[in-house]
């Protein structure tokens, strides 16, 4: 009897520990008697930039990953990392998810599960954006990165920032506290095509503007992202072949077809730049469209085509080209406004900037009568047919009792061998808004103009916009605007002035 009972003790003491070691080797939640100390946490998140292919050198090349916080745990706007979980035997058991949140002005990953610290787990892989895997109607934990990264890019992403899978390895786990250093998966392919012009002695290169961007890898067909600008696209694959790739690009609706003259080989989280050669270098000269620049080094007027993606960072841009003038027409503008300063041009041809920045309203507490007198003196003041803003801008600034106040925020800025900024004529917004057919009611101009002042931030033109050219019409008199093309009403506009230039 003593032994049965001996027997009895061991076998109920044998399942205690069984009991204990099964308990450790699950995992805990919160509000299981689990210490809020021993809970999954991130201390800390990094994410590395892609690096060139052929140096250390780090380059985000237009791809910046940021984290974007929600207000809570169920704000869909909060990103998610996941945190596979790998025990001893090299299987996934766990994909944990944290969210990224804002608490008391304050952002952190908080782990939404309550998911705690335990033995069981031996390895982690971080990765972003989190996911619920499912295969073959089951939930799928991946047990390695190449599995994740399979299942990955069979997802389809909206959305380059989804598609741009992060991955951090984390072995030797001794702590609930986790430090995660990202890196991207994949290899990044960006497509360049870059000019150079020559313009008083100094040499400046930029990049061009690239449409119809597309590769090939033997049947396989991608297409790239454009992202802040630049075509980029992720790939996961160990080369480029020589005898296998093609690439084809637009440039100035030039289509082009190149390929490699060797084979490159690719690797995680690094950058490669494919080259976009044109059959022509930058042009001299300048066209409507052309940005308007000064050189930082010598304050020069440099004029970039176009055709530009971006403005060199030796450069700053002052506005777009809206119109050019032969010397015939510069003549009789020099001589309507009288201008008397040497104004040489740019390699000789002339012509109007548009500003990309606003001027400000007129100003404010003015009498009609002291505004029509200023204007009245200048010949051909109530036009809507010439190209006289500079003068009426002059008569306006130094007329007595008028308070015109409408290029005070450029006043400071001084051009080389151009006007000051004025406000224009009725006949100088007709160039700006309706463009070459300037005669006939449209906005292409408008829309052209636009298009080029978004490549560089500058302001949108839109709305009333004000000329200084004063007009009487059907007992209204003062100032006359221009709405979509067409003269609009007559009077005191509240709206900002579009300080133009001359050349």
């Amino acid at each position: 009897m003593k032994q049965v009972y001996l027997h009895l003790r061991l076998a109920i003491l044998s399942l205690l520990v069984f009991s204990a070691c099964a308990q450790d080797e699950e995992l805990a939640q919160i509000g299981e008697n689990v210490a809020a100390s021993d809970v999954l946490a991130i201390r800390k998140v990094d994410v590395a930039n892609f690096t060139t292919g052929t140096a250390t050198r780090v380059i985000n090349d237009a791809v910046t990953v940021s984290f974007e916080a929600g207000n809570s745990l169920e704000d869909v706007k909060g990103d998610e990392i996941g945190i596979l979980l790998i025990g001893d035997d090299e299987k996934g058991f766990a994909n944990v998810s944290f969210k990224y949140i804002n608490e008391n002005g304050a952002n952190k990953w908080v782990n939404k599960d309550g998911v705690s610290y335990t033995s069981k787990i031996k390895k982690a892989i971080a990765y972003f954006p989190y996911a619920r895997m499912m295969k073959d109607g089951e939930e799928f934990i991946p047990s390695s990165v190449d599995e994740l990264k399979e299942f990955k890019k069979k997802e389809e992403a909206a959305e380059f920032k989804d598609k741009d899978l992060l991955i951090a390895e984390i072995s030797d786990i001794q702590s609930p506290q986790l430090t995660i250093g990202f890196k991207h998966a994949f290899s990044l392919l960006t497509f360049s095509a870059e000019a150079t012009i020559k313009i008083a002695g100094e040499e400046i290169s930029y990049f061009l503007d690239i449409a119809n961007i597309a590769f090939s890898i033997g049947d396989r067909q991608y297409t790239p992202d454009l992202v802040d600008s630049k075509y980029v696209c992720l790939i996961d694959e160990a080369e480029l072949p020589q005898n296998n790739f093609r690439y084809f690009y637009t440039i100035d609706n030039t289509a082009y077809v190149k390929t490699l003259k060797k084979t490159m080989a690719l690797a995680p989280n690094q950058c490669y730049v494919l080259p976009c050669p044109t059959s022509s270098e930058g042009t001299e000269g300048f066209a409507v469209g052309d940005f308007f620049c000064v050189s930082n080094s010598t304050d020069n007027i440099v004029i970039i085509p176009g055709n530009a993606a971006a403005i060199p960072e030796s450069l700053t841009c002052k506005g777009v080209v809206f119109h050019v003038m032969d010397g015939a027409a510069f003549d009789s503008y020099k001589e309507i406004n009288g201008l008397t300063d040497e104004l040489p041009g740019y390699e000789g041809s002339h012509g109007l900037v548009v500003s990309i920045k606003n001027g400000q309203p007129f100003g404010a507490n003015n009498d009609i009568a002291k505004i029509q007198a200023a204007l009245g003196a200048v010949a051909d003041y109530n036009s809507l047919d010439v190209s006289n803003g500079y003068k009426l801008t002059q008569a306006l600034k130094g007329a007595e009792g008028v308070n015109f106040t409408a290029l005070d925020n450029h006043a400071d800025d001084v051009l080389k061998n151009a006007t000051s900024w004025y406000a224009p004529s009725f006949n100088e917004l007709k160039y700006l808004i309706r463009g070459k057919q300037y005669n006939e009611v449209s906005t292409a101009g408008q829309v052209y103009i636009n298009g080029q002042l978004g490549k560089i931030n500058g302001v949108q033109l839109g709305g009333t916009l004000p000329s200084v050219t004063y007009r009487e019409r059907g007992g209204d008199k003062g100032i006359q605007t221009m709405q979509n093309g067409v003269d609009g009403w007559i009077g005191m506009p509240g709206e900002s002035f579009i300080p133009i230039c001359g050349f």
